[in-house]
């Protein structure tokens, strides 16, 4: 997974990679969305990509003021003397990122993260995210739970309506 990021905008984007034996380019699933906002914290939706192994999720979460100050703490530690050579080294991170969940059948499964990457300025913090439900869900209702309790994100539900799973599979690009 590789990220790319233009500095000159605020523009960070996901591309997904593909191994040599890779037999789709996927579907557009949905998005993008907002998924919850509240004072100092957005997660937003870029896009949902339908593959025949499942989706993946692309969101971003933003944050400001006292917010992007708790977030940044999430992915910083202070350094650490070592003590056998005495050199300072950057000290370990503890905390905790975005948690996306999916709900079916009344049951929060987790969706794996895949890769994050960040982007600051003096106002705000960005993180980006990339999540995987496998296999490809068999409905049209995706119920998506975003929480960060860390940074001021309490539980946010957030019903997506996803093309019926025949149509979404058929739309699934293959390679040659």
């Amino acid at each position: 997974m590789h990220l790319f990021v233009c500095q000159a905008q605020t523009m960070v984007w996901y591309q997904r990679f593909m191994p040599p034996d890779a037999k789709e380019l996927g579907a557009i699933a949905h998005g993008p969305k907002l998924l919850a906002q509240v004072e100092g914290v957005t997660v937003g939706l870029r896009s949902i990509v339908a593959y025949t192994s499942g989706l993946e999720l692309a969101v971003v979460v933003v944050a400001k003021g006292v917010h992007a100050d708790a977030l940044r703490r999430q992915y910083t530690a202070p350094a650490i003397t070592d003590p056998e050579t005495g050199r300072r080294r950057p000290g370990e991170t503890h905390g905790r990122p975005l948690r996306l969940r999916a709900l079916e059948d009344s049951v929060l499964q987790p969706i794996r993260h895949r890769d994050g990457q960040g982007y600051e300025n003096s106002e705000m913090q960005q993180r980006e995210y990339l999540f995987e439900l496998m296999p490809l869900p068999d409905t049209e209702d995706l119920p998506l739970i975003a929480e960060w309790p860390e940074i001021g994100l309490g539980p946010v539900t957030t019903h997506l309506k996803l093309p019926p799973p025949a149509v979404l599979a058929a739309a699934i690009i293959p390679l040659p």
